[in-house]
């Protein structure tokens, strides 16, 4: 055990691995999650369609937009499961682009450091203080703030209280044309019983689980132009040209969506934002 992991609480990035098949969670997260998976028994297929939703919405943005920067904030752990993860999407559909992780979990960041030297690990930063990101002493030479960055947003801002915070400080650091990728846990046409044996499930780990409506999640992408077609929709029915056909999931909801910060000369892509 490395000095300075917590080991003693769930981590909700250690959780979400065990959703995806990884290998990267321990006896308390195992606890957590399965807690999770009583009361929503697709919890685990809902994890894997949101990776998914993640890769192939970043992967579409860099493609139809040209955007050659991407920042993944809450990466979380993913080297170790069957999906490909965001930065693996995008450099198959741009070669060319420079993707930065960032995390504030110490396990994600010890994983990163350990696992993905080619890839440089993962940079501590959180989404709650951008300057920690944006002002990285370390990704200050990978990115440039004036030019358009894709930010994914996978399963992060349903663990953070100021989220409309989030989304309007990043409104003010970005450059126009830039494209937001978020996903959330949604209480819409979600039971009341499995809200709430979610919520209780994440009580004690490394954060807490916060559920909103749909109309409170397009909320969050106020000043933004959502994609749409397909607009806010089911993580795995998300694609630009609806090709997406699965149906929603049973027990529990993620919904994703693709947003662009408004340019006016910023060329719109066949069935682009509006």
């Amino acid at each position: 055990m490395s000095r300075g992991l917590d080991y003693s609480r769930a981590s909700t990035a250690r959780v979400y691995n065990y959703y995806l098949g990884g290998k990267s969670w321990s006896r308390v997260d195992k606890e957590a999650a399965e807690k999770v998976i009583r009361s929503a028994p697709d919890a685990p297929e809902v994890a894997r369609e949101n990776l998914r939703f993640a890769g192939r919405a970043a992967s579409w943005a860099v493609s139809a937009y040209g955007i050659r920067q991407v920042i993944d904030i809450g990466v979380g752990i993913v080297d170790d499961v069957p999906i490909p993860a965001v930065e693996e999407c995008v450099l198959e559909a741009a070669p060319d682009a420079v993707v930065v992780a960032f995390d504030h979990d110490e396990v994600v960041l010890a994983h990163g450091r350990a696992l993905r030297p080619g890839y440089g690990g993962v940079l501590r930063g959180d989404v709650t203080d951008l300057d920690s990101i944006f002002d990285h002493p370390a990704a200050v030479d990978l990115f440039d703030a004036n030019r358009p960055m894709v930010v994914v947003l996978a399963a992060v801002l349903h663990f953070i209280g100021q989220a409309s915070e989030v989304m309007a400080g990043l409104r003010v650091r970005l450059a126009p044309g830039s494209v937001v990728v978020l996903s959330h846990a949604t209480s819409t046409d979600t039971s009341g019983d499995r809200v709430g044996g979610i919520t209780q499930a994440y009580e004690g780990a490394s954060s807490s689980i916060i559920f909103r409506y749909e109309e409170e999640i397009k909320a969050l992408a106020h000043g933004w132009d959502i994609l749409t077609p397909p607009g806010l929709v089911d993580v795995q029915r998300w694609a630009p040209n609806q090709s997406c056909s699965l149906p929603s999931q049973g027990t529990v909801r993620v919904v994703g969506m693709a947003a662009v910060l408004p340019a006016s000369q910023l060329e719109q892509p066949q069935g682009g934002a509006r």
